[in-house]
């Protein structure tokens, strides 16, 4: 009997000896894994949005990420498509075909933007479509996270890795795997609507090209404004090439600029004398008064308000004759007033063969705009981004080499933002590193650039400054930082918190950017290392 006993509790303690290994051994093989991610992999997170190739190519190297640093044995990829999501990719399934399209519903969509990274596939049982749920689970698909940027949904991913998938490291590794991809998808993004974009100028250069240059009807002037890139000062150029084709020698044209708090824009040629800008309630009020594309004369525009009154005797005052609606583009409308000896149907029938490839040019330039502005500003913040940073940097070191003068390079960043992540969670973090983007915002001049480097490091690109410069800023900047009050969000606490700072000068500390950078940020690692709340030039 009691070596009954002791054969019991020989094989109890065994086991329990046989289940403490397992479990060591899989935290030794996560945390070589996350060891080898730490030193291989995780820099290569942080530079996914300058992969080249398709977002097809992105998926993939993706797939090989989380494979590699995530130990992903299963990966399947579905990629956003107008109002569905797609399956784009797949690793280690054991089917040849696809699977149905899953629709982007107000609740998927909820659901994908409030968890977080990763969350458990049964959470979305009642989201997707059956048959694709169906399909993820025999592929032992577990968990997903979803690959959003600006609240723009890109993609979808779903996995099974070996790794335990409830511990903090496999969250925090997937959580700075699904941000580098939200950055690079969206990039992705972008360039393909700027291919888009160049493929559309280039059908219309070919246009103008084959246009016969002897026809009266044929506006070539303004399409070779096809790359002009800046549609503020598009506008004018238009219209100085409308009036050159219609050979109008007076005329004001009246414009919504892009932003809409600003007063309506004025451009004139031929005429003397003040054009009284008019307010956009009127300014509207006519827009549909001529909304037909017809003509008016000019003193018939007086039965409105006191401004349109006002309005109307000044471009009699100057000359001018008739008025019709000119639009810059689809969202932006414009009025234009003429003085000609031709019946004005005549000037009327020429305006209209210009509308829609001025249009279209303005609307390319808005798109170049808009993308540019998009792939160079950072999500949270609002700030310039690194890759705009790196363009700058460059462009202004340039810039100050040819003309023999100095810049300025500031590196800062957050102290104790671990602790305060730690503490009051990541959303604490976000919210302080928000805050610190307002407050460089203020405190820059009108030539600096201000970006977020990555995580809590902000740079400051500082033209013609010297040494002294850029220690009297670091100063300002370290006082204010000290004073401002940073509110952490629900828990309606306020943390006081500090900066350390790093200046390098050009050409002193650095010829070329990779110099300058390593220069500031060896100044704020000297600050760092000095006991924070600091800042040093290198």
């Amino acid at each position: 009997m009691y070596w009954t006993v002791w054969i019991t509790a020989l094989v109890v303690l065994v086991s329990i000896l046989l289940v403490l290994l397992i479990k060591l051994r899989r935290s030794e093989h996560q945390t070589a894994v996350i060891s080898r991610m730490n030193q291989d992999d995780f820099s290569d997170f942080l530079r996914l949005n300058s992969l080249e190739g398709s977002v097809q190519v992105v998926a993939e190297k993706a797939s090989d990420l989380l494979r590699n640093a995530c130990a992903c044995e299963k990966v399947v990829f579905f990629r956003k498509e107008r109002h569905y999501l797609e399956l784009n990719h797949k690793y280690k399934t054991d089917s040849s075909g696809g699977l149905p399209r899953i629709p982007i519903t107000p609740e998927l969509t909820v659901e994908l933007t409030n968890r977080g990274h990763p969350a458990s596939v049964r959470d979305l049982e009642s989201l997707l479509p059956g048959d694709v749920y169906s399909q993820l689970r025999q592929w032992r698909c577990t968990h997903y996270f979803p690959i959003i940027w600006r609240e723009e949904l890109y993609g979808l991913y779903f996995i099974h890795s070996r790794l335990r998938t409830d511990t903090a490291s496999f969250r925090i590794i997937i959580s700075t795997l699904a941000q580098s991809l939200s950055v690079a998808f969206h990039v992705k993004d972008q360039e393909e609507k700027l291919e888009r974009l160049e493929e559309r100028t280039a059908e219309l250069e070919e246009a103008s090209r084959k246009m016969d240059r002897g026809l009266p009807a044929t506006p070539v002037g303004v399409l070779k404004l096809v790359r002009h890139r800046n549609s503020e000062t598009l506008v004018s150029k238009i219209i100085d090439e409308v009036r050159k084709d219609l050979e109008l020698e007076q005329f004001a044209f009246m414009y919504e600029s892009k932003e809409v708090t600003a007063p309506v824009c004025v451009v004139k040629h031929g005429v003397a004398g003040s054009i009284v800008s008019p307010p956009r309630p009127d300014f509207e009020q006519l827009i549909a008064q001529l909304s037909g594309g017809n003509s008016e004369h000019v003193a018939d525009l007086s039965a409105a308000t006191t401004q349109v009154t006002e309005l109307s005797s000044k471009l009699q005052e100057a000359g001018l004759k008739y008025m019709t609606s000119f639009p810059v583009s689809a969202h932006r409308s414009g009025l234009l007033a003429w003085s000609d000896a031709r019946a004005p149907e005549a000037v009327l029938s020429r305006l209209r063969m210009h509308g829609l490839s001025c249009t279209e040019l303005m609307e390319n330039a808005e798109s170049f705009e808009r993308v540019q502005e998009e792939s160079y500003t950072d999500n949270l913040t609002g700030l310039a981004n690194r890759r705009y940073f790196n363009k700058r940097l460059d462009e202004e070191i340039g810039r100050a080499r040819r003309y023999r003068r100095s810049l300025g390079l500031i590196i800062l960043d957050l102290d104790e933002l671990k602790y305060i992540n730690d503490r009051f969670g990541h959303q604490a973090g976000d919210a302080i590193i928000r805050r610190l983007g307002e407050v460089l915002r203020r405190s820059i001049r009108s030539i600096d650039v201000t970006a977020r480097f990555g995580g809590d490091e902000f740079c400051v690109i500082m033209p013609e400054s010297d040494s002294s410069t850029c220690m009297q800023f670091m100063g300002r900047l370290q006082s204010k930082i000290s004073r401002t009050s940073f509110e952490i969000g629900q828990t309606e606490t306020d943390l006081v918190c500090t900066i350390s700072q790093g200046g390098a000068v050009f050409p002193e500390h650095g010829t070329d950017a990779e110099q300058l950078i390593f220069a500031a940020d060896m100044a704020l690692l000297r600050a760092k290392e000095g006991g924070r709340n600091r800042y040093l030039l290198f």
